[in-house]
């Protein structure tokens, strides 16, 4: 049985602590942690956590500084994301690791994006940490930096096409295909389905629609009716779904690249229609109504996410370029999946999600070292 919501052990260690790193001038406050859900890993006092996720780091002062470019935190992931990234780096700026660190945020323009790359780069940063908004927009800026002497370390939203980087980069095509398939299988391949797509013209959500596609498109009597683009955001997706749903006379399935499952739930809910069946995004909203659904009426489905958490992962990357350890320049992480088994066994759990929590992996410096860094 896997770790059950391991973002809540994430939470637990940064219940003392303040981000209180730079940001640059044009970044919005990181929302404030959100209270742990009653989980197992959220009894663990914040010095053990905190000793499980460094075990095994070298935490001798290094006075560091590093760089975070975020493209884009509008929705819950990416606030999850620079939450962890926060309090992970508050830890290792007390410890000496790190002097200071400096994030923008460039709200999904990719020519503010590469200036403010550009400029972390003569703000004297070491290394710099980004989450791109393009494959292609960033590549100048991130071969300026290289070669100025701070490498950049890819994560989350990439690949991009310069190899003159580091890159730690989720499997989106490979991740969302069991939802695909496990959609197709309760569905005994015959039925319609609704697509919720992310952001247009970002990479992930491309790589997510050909996962989806390439699974879907085998079983000739399963109809995609609709895409929509709710831009892993539940109140966006439950508009969007909303706005064409009087145009379906019949949904079987609705399938999501995560932050969407709850704003379906919503949709249909309002239009006293019955729910289909929908993939979840490991959202609190989401877990928690599925869980009181179980409860209720049995209802079934499978859940799964990438993790906000490679963010945090990626610091320790970075520290480790920036010291000179030899580090893969490719690197992949797998998605996070729930079944039913899994909520059946800790629906108490579940059920208690605050809303804007995830369940997923944490990502120790352990996992780092023999996960990561055993990648050729």
């Amino acid at each position: 049985m896997k770790k059950v919501a391991a973002f809540i052990l994430a939470l637990t260690m940064s219940l003392s602590l303040a981000a209180c790193g730079s940001k640059g001038a044009d970044t919005p406050e990181a929302p404030p942690p959100s209270a742990p859900a009653a989980t197992p890993e959220a009894t663990k006092p914040a010095d053990e956590a905190t000793s499980e996720l460094l075990a095994g780091f070298d935490t001798n002062a290094d006075g560091l500084v590093l760089g975070f470019s975020n493209s884009y935190n509008g929705n819950s992931y990416r606030q999850k994301e620079e939450e962890l990234f926060f309090n992970l780096a508050d830890q290792l700026k007390e410890m000496g690791v790190l002097k200071d660190y400096i994030v923008t945020e460039s709200n999904s323009d990719n020519a503010t994006q590469a200036s403010q790359i550009q400029s972390l780069v003569l703000k004297g940063v070491d290394v710099i940490i980004v989450d791109p908004g393009s494959t292609t927009a960033l590549n100048s800026a991130i071969e300026e930096a290289w070669d100025a002497g701070v490498p950049c370390v890819i994560v989350n939203d990439g690949p991009v096409t310069t190899d003159k980087c580091y890159q730690i980069n989720f499997d989106y095509k490979g991740a969302i295909m069991p939802a695909a398939q496990y959609i197709v299988d309760r569905l005994g391949g015959k039925g319609n389905v609704l697509i919720s797509r992310g952001i247009a013209g970002v990479e992930s959500d491309t790589n997510f629609y050909a996962g989806m596609r390439e699974v879907l498109d085998k079983y000739p009597d399963i109809h995609i009716v609709a895409e929509v683009y709710g831009q892993w955001t539940g109140s966006i997706a439950q508009k969007e779904i909303s706005s064409v749903l009087p145009s379906l006379d019949q949904v079987d399935a609705v399938l999501g690249e995560g932050g969407d499952g709850y704003g379906a739930v919503m949709a249909f809910q309002a239009a006293n229609r019955d729910i289909p069946l929908i993939i979840g995004g490991n959202r609190g909203n989401f877990m928690s109504w599925w869980a009181q659904a179980y409860k209720d009426s049995g209802y079934e489905t499978m859940s799964w996410t990438t993790s906000p958490a490679i963010a945090a992962a990626s610091i320790f990357v970075a520290i480790d370029v920036a010291r000179g350890i030899e580090v893969p320049m490719s690197m992949s992480v797998d998605g996070y999946i729930i079944t039913h088994d899994d909520m059946e066994a800790n629906i108490d759990t579940y059920l208690n999600m605050e809303a804007d929590d995830i369940a997923g992996e944490l990502y120790t410096y352990d996992w780092v070292k023999n996960t990561l860094y055993t990648q050729k």
